[in-house]
């Protein structure tokens, strides 16, 4: 996951915590789809196919620090 942006960590870090786009949106005062793009970035840098395997993937990295 190092090679996440700042942002892009953020996002991925409140994903593996169970929220969703809408919420994090909120939370990070950004836009729904401005969500969306980092998550799918995110995605793209780690391999995963869909934003739960994200979210598995993320939350077993996390365990790990």
């Amino acid at each position: 996951m190092d090679n996440l942006t700042q942002r892009e960590q953020e996002v991925v870090r409140l994903l593996a915590q169970g929220m969703r786009h809408g919420d994090i949106a909120r939370a990070l005062c950004i836009e729904y789809d401005t969500v969306c793009k980092h998550a799918a970035a995110a995605r793209r840098k780690t391999g995963t196919g869909t934003t739960m395997q994200l979210a598995i993937k993320a939350s077993i990295e996390l365990r790990k620090e």
